[in-house]
């Protein structure tokens, strides 16, 4: 499938599950165009660990600017931005395998997707530390005047 129909999939999936979650009308398009930024950002790196963790690392941070800016939350925006890049079809894979009675291949699968996991969570961990941290400067900063 070409980049760009891939890219336009997931501007859908993210608008999407935007509208599935009652998100507010205002964040849709914002959260959907981030989701397809981090998405691009994974199709140029390739679809390895270090590409779920950069691309969601982008979305992170895409996530706590807008938020800032727009005066919501983070995770607001972060829900429906990261729908895209979870590996399902590692998951599902993976358990397809184990059906099958294909352990060898349920195994290797199946640490794949778990590092891809981990990618994700950790960087969601890394941008949330990092702007809780500026946050909290920024506060004191202001006291302090």
């Amino acid at each position: 499938m070409s980049w760009w129909v891939q890219l336009i999939a997931c501007f859908c999936a993210a608008l999407a599950f935007s509208v599935l979650m009652n998100q507010p009308k205002s964040t849709m398009i914002v959260s959907a165009l981030i989701a397809t930024a981090g998405y691009a950002l994974f199709l140029l790196l390739g679809s390895g660990v270090t590409a779920y963790f950069l691309a969601t690392i982008l979305i992170g941070l895409a996530c706590e600017v807008c938020a800032r800016l727009m005066k919501r939350t983070a995770t607001l925006f972060f829900t429906g931005a990261i729908v895209p890049l979870v590996p399902g079809v590692g998951l599902y894979n993976t358990m397809r395998y184990v059906v099958d009675g294909e352990y060898t291949k349920a195994m290797n699968t199946g640490v794949v997707t778990l590092l891809a996991i981990c990618g994700i969570a950790l960087a969601v961990t890394i941008t949330a530390v990092l702007f809780s941290s500026f946050a909290g400067r920024q506060k004191k900063e202001k006291r302090a005047c």
